[in-house]
Parts: C-alpha cells; sequence; structure tokens
C-alpha cells in the first residue's frame, strides 16, 4: 500500500511538473508572438487605409506619400502577412 501511494505520488508530482513546462511554453510563445501580431494588425490597418486613398483616387495624398495608384493597388492586393 506504501508503495502504491508513493509511485502516486510520484506521477502527480511528474504531472504537475509536465503541467508547469508546458504552461510556461505557451505563455512564452504568445509572449514571442505578441509582436509579430501587432505588426500584422498594423499592416493591415494601413493597407485598409491605402486601399480607401486609391479608391478615391486621391493623387494628392497619394503623391505625398510618393506612390502612383497602380503601386498602391499593389501594395494593398498583399496578404496581411506580407511585407
Amino acid at each position: 500500500m506504501a508503495t502504491l501511494n508513493a509511485r502516486q505520488s510520484s506521477v502527480r508530482d511528474i504531472t504537475r511538473s509536465t503541467l508547469l513546462r508546458s504552461n510556461a511554453a505557451v505563455w512564452k510563445f504568445i509572449g514571442d508572438a505578441r509582436p509579430t501580431i501587432a505588426q500584422w494588425l498594423a499592416r493591415s490597418r494601413q493597407r485598409r487605409a491605402l486601399r480607401e486613398i486609391a479608391k478615391r483616387n486621391d493623387m494628392h495624398l497619394l503623391r505625398d506619400i510618393g506612390v502612383s495608384q497602380q503601386e498602391a493597388l499593389r501594395e494593398v492586393d498583399k496578404w496581411f502577412w506580407a511585407p
């Protein structure tokens, strides 16, 4: 009986240790991914704004940022993860 309790305790400790390590790995992944996700969101917002400018055919604003309408439309057609 004592051996069974010791074995159960050992399994419980290993399980707890494994969960803590996997939890730490998940939080590390989330922490590492945050800057990338923030960059994707910013890129998506910028391309959405550029699309609006290009579709309005606001040549003054396009000239101010130094792109043609074709260049702007080419840029907004990229996926958010594409630089």
